[in-house]
């Protein structure tokens, strides 16, 4: 794991270079202007590395978006992204959060997350555009009791 790595709340300054890792990643980066204030970052020699948001949808969350420079994968900075925001949702109205990966379920599983069918999630998560993106494709969906 980095020591050096530091995460912070993304701010719009940030916009630019978050768009450029999501599109080296192959992830969509069309709606960040709408949700950047929803995005943690990391960042090691003042240079993004590592981002990933969530999308609030009632009680609940949708976390998206999780990306890391494939220079910097396999040292811990997608999980303390990922802690990061599960931590700030836990300090809020927040009872669930929901995922789509085609990828990475094992990996998810290790903060609770479990595969459900789609349909399961609630209305207003699946209304989501990033949610409507990700079902179109392989990705498995996945529910963490936060409570």
């Amino acid at each position: 794991m980095l020591t050096d790595v530091q995460l912070r709340s993304a701010s719009h300054s940030d916009l630019q270079q978050i768009v450029a890792l999501l599109e080296r990643c192959r992830l969509p980066a069309a709606d960040v202007v709408q949700i950047i204030e929803n995005f943690h970052i990391a960042l090691c020699d003042g240079r993004i590395v590592g981002c990933a948001a969530t999308e609030h949808h009632g009680t609940s969350i949708l976390i998206r978006s999780v990306a890391v420079e494939p220079a910097y994968r396999e040292r811990g900075i997608a999980s303390r992204l990922v802690e990061a925001l599960l931590m700030r949702a836990r300090g809020t109205e927040v009872r669930d959060a929901y995922l789509l990966s085609t990828v990475a379920p094992a990996y998810f599983a290790r903060w609770g997350f479990s595969v459900i069918p789609a349909e399961e999630a609630p209305p207003e998560v699946t209304a989501s555009s990033a949610f409507q993106r990700a079902t179109q494709t392989s990705a498995r969906c996945m529910r963490c009791e936060l409570r």
